[in-house]
């Protein structure tokens, strides 16, 4: 009997076990799925202020979401098997992410107790689940202890604001989330200095890895669909140019995907330290903005016909003129062909002088169709170069074919 517990109940898996072959799990995507409802809570609570106070509020507010998303998949990458212990594990986090949803809309007003209460139960199942290494695999928790001990120092934070008055509650929310985000940056950077293996030093990204973070964007590249289709809705009268701006802020949705999965998507990063914490670092301004320019353009298509406030006008050229920008170091992280290389050069280029351009546009007094309709055009450049990159270069093979 305790041999057939043991087959459903296994110990963690140790990261050094084979799992370069592994796909991504419909857990995995359960699991990801509760993360677009705390999103979606982010991007409407965006959406009914864009203002520049609650655009830093939703900054912070997504970057803590982000780090917990990749902290569930980074543990499930590393340690997770098909079994019990990882599903109860798995949905006990769910629970918890539910709950940080419910608040997420008012987490930094009248919700931050309950919301820094289920994100603090969040954080210390997932203390728990590293800590457990020690036994599990010990050889992984050796190399991981400082960013362990980073993650259970955010945990007790975040738990102590509970107990503490506003603003004092947002500035232990504050050191948490620096501790969290920057100790592995600051610990690759000081690695060469160190004589002990750190948290990225053998930071292996399988191919399954990579591929949830193009299936999280795809997720989030649901809210600027989301945006359009509710900023329609909202209009009695659908004219023409109602649905010219519906449709010209679907383009934008659907030139970011080509964009991502042309560029970026299933390639690996460079193997060195510097290159894999570039890579997963530019992946949070990429979700970030995307969330972003959701919660714009649907302000954009719902006063279709009114002037548009130089707010709004910033909030959407400001974010994707970020998802631009945090595609060129990510053109320069990952491995490529070597025919590619040249054009990988160029094409980072021109998206950057793309993204200026589109954030100059902040300054401009155009009216809404001409602005998105020139923001659209700018966005397809990179676009048509890398179709005439593949067909002429690559010889019309598959999309993928030249990444493995």
């Amino acid at each position: 009997m305790n041999l057939r517990f043991r087959t459903w109940w296994r110990p963690a898996r140790k990261a050094s076990d084979p799992h370069d072959e592994r796909t991504v799990s419909f857990l995995e995507l359960f699991y990801d799925l509760v993360y677009v409802v705390l999103v979606a809570q982010l991007a409407h609570a965006l959406t009914a202020h864009l203002d520049l106070k609650h655009i830093g509020q939703f900054v912070f507010l997504f970057a803590i979401v982000w780090w917990s998303w990749l902290n569930g998949s980074w543990y499930h990458e590393f340690h997770g098997n098909n079994d019990i212990r990882t599903r109860i594990f798995t949905f006990l986090q769910m629970f918890m992410v539910a709950g940080m949803a419910v608040f997420a809309h008012n987490a930094l007003g009248e919700g931050s107790v309950q919301f820094a209460f289920f994100f603090g139960l969040y954080q210390l199942i997932l203390s728990y689940l590293w800590w457990r290494l020690a036994a599990h695999d010990p050889i992984h928790h050796i190399e991981n202890r400082p960013y362990v001990i980073a993650f259970t120092i955010s945990t007790f934070l975040f738990f102590a604001s509970i107990l503490v008055p506003i603003p004092l509650r947002f500035y232990l929310w504050v050191l948490a989330v620096m501790i969290s985000l920057l100790q592995p940056l600051i610990f690759a950077l000081l690695q060469p200095k160190l004589s002990r293996p750190g948290p990225l030093e053998r930071l292996h990204f399988s191919p399954a890895f990579i591929e949830r973070f193009g299936l999280f964007n795809i997720l989030v590249l649901a809210e600027i669909i989301v945006g359009v289709v509710t900023g329609l809705a909202e209009h009695h009268h659908l004219t023409m140019s109602v649905f010219a701006v519906g449709g010209l802020g679907l383009s934008i949705a659907f030139i970011m995907w080509w964009l991502y999965f042309d560029f970026i998507s299933h390639r690996k990063p460079l193997g060195t330290q510097v290159a894999g914490s570039s890579w997963l670092y530019m992946h949070l301004f990429v979700s970030m903005s995307i969330v972003a320019t959701g919660a714009a353009v649907r302000n954009v298509v719902e006063h279709t016909g009114e002037p548009l406030e130089a707010v709004v006008r910033w909030a959407l050229v400001g974010a994707i003129a970020v998802y631009l920008l945090s595609l060129v170091p990510l053109m320069r992280v990952i491995s490529v062909v070597n025919e590619a290389k040249t054009a990988y050069g160029r094409a980072s280029i021109m998206v950057f002088i793309i993204a200026l351009i589109i954030t100059l546009l902040g300054f401009s007094k155009l009216a809404t169709l001409p602005l998105l309709i020139i923001i659209v055009f700018l966005m397809l450049v990179p676009v048509v170069y890398a179709v005439v990159f593949w067909v002429r270069v690559l010889d019309a093979k598959d999309l993928y074919s030249h990444i493995d």
